[in-house]
């Protein structure tokens, strides 16, 4: 085949052959195994000596400074050299123990129960201090011993744990029980007994601290798992059970303490089980990015729940079956064991490239169902508040009201975008509406924090100043988005997440874009 005159490569007149081709092939036959091996064994040596001399440039991240993509799963490096003797010790382990000495300490030093001088306040102290003995003690038995005998700290760690434990539960199997011979009375001195934020961070505490870990030789196998998952479906019945038995009280208290009263507390009741169904779902019916969102919603409320004292939030106010519906607990033993290995060795989760968008979609979404769950919570609240039951006066909720609506539209609007919308311009329409819940929220907490409280003003508006930041993060900063290259490649991360969440693919997504090639203009051969 002649070459073309325009070229001055002398190289590859005869195209068939390589450009550094030896030619000592035949022409005329095919080759046999023998010739074919003498002539690529040169080439094959020439060019593994090529790749062993060449030294590849690394890729840059120099769009938010920020590390590539964890492809395998491994660790970004913490600038020390960990001890070898602490090789076994795993980062999720270690963070488990810190936050239940958190939790148990700052359960002894929080609202226990409501009723002044209740022995079950007496009890606590005990409990927790032989929880917290426990914990350092199994911590000094494995670290300290060069042979450290692991079945006796597991044993050590479940013993000293488990009565912490039952003293949570116990404290609410005291409070039903002293609450249903009064569940229909006016109550003008408070409940019997009444459940503080220290029992559900005693429950939680003790419930992270009592599973052992892998570096003491433990490994869940499908009992663990099934025990972690029959938990939480008792967690859901004991939180329907109460759901039904806080109707029936609001409804008794319709003719005892007022319709006002009534209304208020079904108001609460609402936004209450709605949180607590939506993270008890989504751990039952295994739907992994729901888990990872339900999961960091309510590691956000235990933050809260430890600085209570200081925030002094409404949620966190001591609560019983007598005045209304007790979740918090609840909640917090199922963080406890949705966060356990027993638990999350059953939820594969992972955090690569399209799972930051589909955690995006949740966050509007949460954002969304609260919010008008908010404004039904403000109209409930508005007119019951002429009779002295509600914080604050009939407009500052009706303003609230439009507020949370606005919040809401703002929220399936993002969704929307992220979901129909071409790539650059839903990241960049999806960054906007995360910083204008920033704005709009904090304005609201602001607003009520001066006319009904900090607590309210923390309610109402932080869940739009969380969800804005936590959006827009996820649209701007995590490396996970990244290609190969280093670079983003939005157009194809947004298709392989609509695909993904869509379920199917479109038949035009399978026809190749040619508007390039038939674009370029293209000279005749021999021109």
């Amino acid at each position: 085949m002649d070459r073309h005159p325009g070229d001055a490569d002398p190289q590859d007149a005869d195209w068939i052959f390589a450009s550094d081709d030896p030619r000592t092939l035949p022409t005329d036959r095919l080759p046999d195994r023998a010739e074919f091996d003498r002539y690529s064994a040169p080439l094959l040596a020439e060019r593994e000596e090529r790749r062993a001399a060449a030294r590849p440039a690394p890729a840059s991240y120099a769009r938010s400074g920020t590390t590539p993509n964890a492809e395998h799963d491994e660790l970004p490096a913490l600038g020390f050299t960990v001890p070898a003797r602490f090789a076994d010790l795993g980062i999720f382990d270690a963070l488990r123990d810190v936050i239940a000495l958190v939790c148990l300490s700052a359960a002894m030093t929080t609202t226990f129960t409501a009723a002044p001088g209740h022995w079950l306040a007496g009890l606590a102290p005990w409990a927790i201090g032989l929880a917290l003995v426990s914990l350092v003690v199994v911590l000094l038995v494995r670290w300290l011993p060069p042979d450290p005998p692991l079945a006796a700290v597991r044993s050590v760690r479940v013993i000293g744990l488990a009565p912490a434990l039952l003293v949570g539960l116990l404290a609410l199997l005291v409070d039903l029980v002293s609450s249903l011979p009064v569940l229909f009375a006016s109550l003008p001195e408070g409940p019997p007994v009444g459940i503080g934020v220290g029992v559900a961070l005693l429950l939680l505490g003790a419930i992270i601290g009592i599973e052992p870990r892998a570096h003491e030789g433990y490994l869940p196998q499908a009992r663990a798992r099934r025990t972690a998952r029959l938990i939480l479906v008792g967690v859901g019945v004991a939180a329907a059970a109460l759901l039904l038995l806080a109707l029936v009280m609001l409804i008794g208290r319709l003719f005892t303490t007022g319709w006002g009263y009534s209304l208020v507390t079904f108001a609460d009741t609402l936004v209450s089980a709605l949180l607590l169904g939506i993270v008890l779902a989504s751990a039952l019916l295994r739907e992994r990015s729901w888990f990872v969102f339900s999961t960091a919603v309510t590691a956000g409320l235990v933050l809260a729940a430890l600085a209570d004292n200081s925030l002094r939030l409404q949620f966190a106010a001591p609560t019983s079956v007598a005045t209304g519906y007790v979740y918090l607990p609840l909640l917090f033993i199922a963080f406890g064991v949705m966060i356990s290995r027993s638990f999350v060795r059953t939820m594969p989760v992972t955090f690569r490239r399209t799972d930051w968008l589909v955690y995006t979609v949740r966050a509007f979404e949460f954002s969304a169902v609260m919010h008008v769950a908010a404004v039904v919570w403000h109209l409930l609240t508005a007119i019951a508040a002429p009779t002295g039951q509600a914080p604050g006066g009939v407009a500052i909720h009706l303003i609230d009201a439009g507020v949370c609506a606005c919040l809401a539209a703002i929220s399936l609007f993002a969704r929307h975008t992220l979901l129909t919308r071409p790539a650059g311009p839903a990241r960049s329409t999806g960054v906007i509406a995360g910083l204008a819940l920033v704005v709009i929220g904090f304005l609201d907490v602001i607003v009520n924090s001066l006319a009904l409280g900090a607590g309210a003003g923390l309610v109402t508006g932080g869940l739009a100043v969380a969800s804005g930041i936590a959006a827009a993060l996820m649209l701007t900063v995590p490396s996970p988005v990244r290609d190969e290259h280093g670079a983003p490649d939005l157009a194809r991360m947004f298709a392989d997440f609509r695909h993904r969440d869509g379920g199917r693919v479109s038949l035009l997504s399978l026809v190749p874009d040619v508007t390039v090639e038939t674009a370029r203009r293209k000279n005749f051969p021999g021109a």
